[in-house]
């Protein structure tokens, strides 16, 4: 049964979202086309290169924030909307509810990355193409050099991290949207007053580390010279401790999300 979630999900995500991914790349390829063209001293030619550009950072910013949207929508619908009636009769616990949703949400969302990638590759394809991954593996091979062996371990964690930190926020929106169901009126309305909150809040906790560092700038000065002196170390900690952060909060709003669908569920 949850194969057949995760399938039914896939296609209402292609529908959507694959038509969004294939005009970006054809945006793209008019956008090097027209570079094909290249003249700065004609006016038309900067006038119909400038409206290319920004066509397609509109159509990089649309799918992107589309494919969220898709994935709030697909959530949301499937679980408290009148879908949701169907959905919670079936033979599905709400672990694997949330599981099927989060792996199609996360596999889409990585997917318009990829397609934001291979269209920035489309549209500077050539001679500035080439150099600039001839940079990048320059540069890597520096940074491999530097890091005696570890940048592999770093690209790991860096990953690792990126998947996770996707994960979380996904999770973040699912426990968002379910605590508005708690409310008997307003559901959508209290749903978005707890994502300001959890903004709010994440802001609070900013201005305070800003202001303990500050207070405390002798005990900054020990931590960056170890830092400086331990480079290597101090990145492995780092990302160690963010992926950790990621998937404590992941955690948290997995679990809360849980018992409202499991215990507190309310479609009225």
């Amino acid at each position: 049964m949850v194969k057949k979630l995760i399938k039914y999900d896939f296609a209402s995500y292609l529908r959507l979202l694959l038509p969004v991914q294939l005009i970006l790349m054809g945006i793209a390829a008019l956008n090097r086309i027209i570079q094909i063209f290249e003249d700065t001293d004609s006016t038309v030619y900067n006038i119909i290169f400038t409206s290319s550009v920004v066509l397609y950072v509109i159509a990089i910013a649309v799918c992107l924030i589309l494919t969220m949207i898709v994935a709030i929508v697909r959530f949301y619908q499937g679980m408290y909307s009148n879908e949701g009636y169907l959905n919670h009769t079936l033979p599905v616990t709400p672990t694997q509810h949330i599981l099927s949703k989060l792996i199609v949400s996360t596999v889409f969302m990585l997917g318009s990355a990829l397609a934001v990638f291979i269209s920035l590759c489309i549209a500077t394809f050539g001679e500035f193409n080439i150099e600039l991954f001839k940079a990048g593996f320059f540069l890597l091979g520096k940074v491999y050099e530097a890091c005696h062996g570890h940048l592999i371990l770093y690209i790991i964690e860096i990953i690792l991290y990126i998947l996770i930190a996707e994960i979380t926020g996904l999770l973040m929106l699912y426990f968002c949207i379910s605590v508005g169901q708690l409310a008997k009126k307003k559901k959508i309305l209290l749903a978005f007053g707890v994502f300001f909150g959890l903004y709010f809040l994440g802001q609070v906790f900013s201005t305070v580390v800003i202001i303990f560092v500050t207070l405390n700038n002798d005990l900054m000065i020990e931590i960056s010279e170890w830092a400086e002196a331990h480079m290597i170390a101090f990145m492995h900690i780092s990302l160690s401790a963010s992926i950790i952060f990621a998937l404590i909060f992941g955690a948290v709003y997995f679990f809360i999300t849980r018992y409202i669908m499991g215990k507190k569920l309310n479609l009225t």
